[in-house]
């Protein structure tokens, strides 16, 4: 008697709707929006990929979902007010888990302005909001704007290193790394001594 096809174990929606998610912030990250597929993620998934519209809506409302669930390691803390943390946290995860839906989006041309629309909400709410009420609080001049340059900055840095552009920056270990943006990008006078930024990171 010939075996019927391949069924996946049932799962209650809430678990359903963390694999999909979770699948999908992977398989986004590695491929852009339009290089990972429906199919591609209800497999990764081990669920029925037309789970994604009832528990999502569409795929580009899939993948916002993936922005916004995209969190830092674990004992991160919510917010950064001070680039060092930042720092830390942002290049500890791209070498950890890879360039993230949130950088795919930023460097594809094919991210709808919906897309783009929520990444610059996250980075804005998440990274540049903090930074600036941070360095305002210690009195340092154009607050904003020193935090949307450290942070494209950082951007940049990451975006490089992932993609090999520069052998000093994808071979350095992480540290020293973390420590060179500090240095490079804190505001005069407020640059840490030698050695004091990357500690932890490693």
């Amino acid at each position: 008697m010939r075996a019927g096809p391949p069924t996946t174990r049932p799962r209650d929606a809430a678990v359903s709707r963390q694999a999909l998610l979770e699948a999908a912030q992977a398989l986004f990250g590695q491929h852009g929006f339009e290089g990972a597929t429906i199919r591609e993620i209800g497999e990764r998934a081990g669920v029925d990929a037309a789970l994604i519209s009832r528990y999502f809506g569409s795929k580009a409302d899939l993948y916002i979902a993936a922005i916004a669930a995209e969190r830092m390691d674990e004992g991160q803390p919510a917010e950064f007010e001070r680039l060092d943390q930042m720092a830390e946290a942002v290049v500890t995860r791209a070498d950890n888990h890879g360039p993230g839906p949130i950088m795919q989006a930023l460097i594809r041309t094919d991210t709808s302005e919906e897309i783009r629309t929520a990444v610059r909400s996250r980075l804005e709410r998440r990274l540049v909001e903090p930074l600036a009420a941070g360095l305002a609080d210690r009195g340092v001049d154009r607050a904003r704007l020193r935090a949307e340059v450290a942070v494209s900055a950082l951007i940049g840095i990451n975006l490089g290193r992932a993609q090999g552009w520069f052998d000093g920056i994808r071979s350095v270990p992480r540290d020293e790394l973390i420590g060179l943006i500090v240095e490079a990008l804190s505001p005069p006078g407020e640059a840490p001594a030698a050695g004091e930024a990357g500690d932890g990171a490693s």
